[in-house]
């Protein structure tokens, strides 16, 4: 490429990178929290939770925002995960350039979300798939021992340099606490933020985090929808098991029609159909923006998660 050529691409960057960010900014932040059509949910409206944005969202996408002007260091970035993809995972690539931090919610958010009131902290939390634990971050002043699972390796860098714990994505339920055939750890909260979409065996996994929590543990759910299942390091991406294999869009209950929007039955399908049969039982839900720190493209990227906090019956 010339270099007149070269300079017109950049300037083309520049102007698409303005396009999007002005786009960004007119976003009604608002709507990010507040579910359509809320009331089609009757059974579990009352555990809904409305949240607005707070000043520790604020910071996160003012800090995208000036991170995103670092013009040539997202260049190279670029330029860095263009080559790598070809031998690494983007999530491997995410963690060794320190890039693409994830924010769920809050700590105050989420001190509402478990309904955290006392001074004494909870004994044991496990994060799993916890990227770099920026996420993590947010859970850990309420516990005194955090365990973290990550499958990619740089990852696990990050977690261990922020000083979670860091167990085998294999080996979490069987973490022990002592020498008897009874030690082994049993957790106050199991968060599951954005992974039972992106695993190979979620209903597997559910059934795992049963076990493994103490009666009335809280299971800490987050889900983009609607659902979308992509497996990272499935050569299909595709998983082995599928929360949804069961339902039918059309259908609600005893195949009578439902005019629900596809997000409301797809959470409650969700509920009655996923998590109530293991054992769950639904407390709280909110819906949150799951942000993500940008790129050349964009100051930071944005989903719709919906949280459930479910009790360990």
């Amino acid at each position: 490429m010339s270099y007149y050529g070269a300079r017109n691409r950049l300037t083309k960057l520049m102007l698409e990178k303005m396009d999007n960010d002005n786009f960004l900014s007119q976003i009604d932040h608002n709507l990010w929290y507040i579910i359509p059509d809320l009331d089609q949910l009757t059974s579990i409206q009352h555990c809904f939770v409305q949240f607005n944005e707070d000043l520790q969202t604020k910071n996160f996408l003012d800090n995208c925002i000036e991170k995103s002007e670092h013009f040539f260091t997202q260049l190279l970035h670029s330029f860095v995960l263009s080559f790598l993809q070809y031998f690494m995972a983007i999530t491997s690539i995410n963690g060794l350039l320190q890039r693409g931090s994830m924010f769920v919610f809050s700590e105050d958010q989420f001190k509402n979300l478990i309904d955290f009131r006392g001074e004494n902290k909870l004994t044991n939390l496990l994060d799993l798939g916890a990227g770099d634990g920026e996420v993590t971050s947010k859970m850990a002043p309420f516990f005194q021992n955090v365990y973290t699972t990550e499958m990619s390796t740089t990852m696990r860098w990050r977690l261990q340099h922020k000083g979670f714990q860091v167990v085998e994505v294999n080996e979490w339920d069987k973490i022990r606490s002592g020498s008897g055939e009874d030690s082994f750890v049993k957790f106050d909260a199991i968060s599951c933020l954005n992974l039972l979409d992106r695993c190979d065996k979620p209903l597997s996994l559910l059934k795992q985090m049963k076990k493994a929590l103490k009666p009335n543990g809280l299971l800490i759910v987050a889900l983009v929808l609607p659902y979308k299942p992509y497996v990272e390091y499935n050569p299909d991406n595709k998983p082995s098991e599928d929360l949804l294999e069961v339902w039918s869009p059309g259908f609600c209950v005893n195949n009578e029609p439902c005019k629900m929007n596809k997000v409301n039955k797809q959470i409650k399908h969700l509920i009655e159909n996923v998590f109530e049969p293991i054992g769950f039982e639904l407390t709280k839900f909110t819906r949150l923006p799951y942000l993500c720190e940008g790129n050349l493209a964009q100051s930071y990227f944005y989903l719709i998660d919906y949280v459930f906090i479910f009790k360990n019956k």
